[in-house]
C-alpha cells in the first residue's frame, strides 16, 4: 500500500556502518547535568556516525540539544570539541563557531520564516557575512540557495516561493539547508520527520545516512522507534532525564530499547 500511495519502495530497514569509516571523536560529553531537565549525561559522537537519542516525552533529549547549541546553561558536566574543552557553550554563536548546528523540533515555529522567500530562510543565520557594501549580495545568497537546492533535491518554483507554499518535506530540507550552509561538524536534528509525508520521510532519511557519509557527526532526536532504529549506528535511550543504555545497531531490539527507555533496564552499555 504504502510503495503505491509514494510511488517506490519504502526502505525502513536497519543501517550498517562500514567498518573503519568512522573519524575522530567531534563531540564527547561527560556528566553533564541542568536542573531537574537531565542529570549526568555522558556521550560521544564520531565523524560520519549517526547517533540516535530515543525516550518518552519529558526524557530531557531536546534539552540536551539545546544545551549543545547554547540555548541552556548546563549546572554540571563538560563538553568537548574536539581537543577543545568547555564548561558550557554560552550561546548559539558561539555553538556555530564552534561548528554545531541545531535544525529544531518546529520547523514552522522555531525554524523557518514562513512567509519570506526560500533563499532568504536559507541564508538568514550568515546574511551578516554576505554583505556587499551597504547592502546584502543577492548573488551569494542565490548560489547558496542554488548549492543546497540541488544537493537536497528541495522541491520550489524557484528561491522567489513562500517557504509557507512549500510541502512538509521540502520546508524541512530548506531548514536543514539553512544549517549546513554554515558547515558545522556537527548536525543535530530534532524530530527530523515530524508532520511530513511518508514519501519526504524516506527522503530525509536517506538524507541523514549521506551525510553521515561525508563526514558529518549526526546527532538525531526522535519520539519514533522505526526512525531511529533505521537512521542510527547507535541510539542513547533516556528516562526521566538519565541515559539508561547506549546501543550498538547490531545489539538493539525493539523490545530491549523499550525496556530502557521505560526504566525497566537499569543497566548501562558503553
Amino acid at each position: 500500500m504504502i510503495q503505491l500511495m509514494i510511488g517506490r519502495k519504502l526502505d525502513l530497514s536497519r543501517r550498517e556502518q562500514a567498518a573503519g569509516s568512522l573519524g575522530e571523536v567531534a563531540l564527547q560529553v561527560e556528566g553533564l547535568s541542568c536542573g531537574d531537565l537531565y542529570q549526568d549525561v555522558s556521550f560521544e559522537v564520531r565523524e560520519g556516525e549517526v547517533l540516535g537519542f530515543y525516550g518518552l516525552v519529558g526524557a530531557g533529549r531536546t534539552e540536551i540539544a539545546e544545551t549543545l547549541f547554547g540555548l541552556r546553561r548546563p549546572t554540571a558536566g563538560t563538553i568537548r570539541l574536539g581537543a577543545e574543552e568547555l564548561n558550557h557553550i554560552a550561546s548559539p554563536a558561539t555553538a556555530i563557531a564552534h561548528g554545531i548546528s541545531l535544525v529544531p523540533e518546529s520547523r514552522k515555529e522555531q525554524g523557518l520564516v514562513l512567509g519570506m522567500n526560500c533563499r532568504d530562510n536559507m541564508t538568514l543565520p550568515q546574511v551578516g557575512d554576505l554583505t556587499s557594501g551597504p547592502f546584502v549580495s543577492d548573488g551569494a545568497e542565490i548560489a547558496i540557495f542554488d548549492q543546497y537546492r540541488d544537493t537536497l533535491q528541495i522541491k520550489t518554483p524557484s528561491w522567489r516561493q513562500a517557504v509557507g507554499n512549500l510541502s512538509g518535506g521540502n520546508q524541512q530540507k530548506i531548514v536543514i539547508g539553512k544549517w549546513l550552509a554554515m558547515r558545522p561538524r556537527i548536525l543535530i536534528v530534532d524530530e527530523p520527520t515530524r508532520g511530513i509525508d511518508v514519501g519526504s520521510k524516506a527522503e530525509i532519511h536517506n538524507l541523514i545516512r549521506k551525510l553521515a557519509g561525508q563526514g558529518y557527526a549526526v546527532i538525531v532526536i526522535s519520539s519514533e522507534m522505526p526512525e531511529v532504529l533505521h537512521v542510527s549506528d547507535r541510539i542513547v535511550a533516556m528516562y526521566h532525564g538519565r541515559v539508561m543504555r547506549t546501543f550498538t545497531a547490531d545489539e538493539v531490539t525493539e523490545d530491549s530499547l523499550v525496556a530502557a527507555i521505560s526504566g525497566i533496564d537499569q543497566g548501562r552499555a558503553a
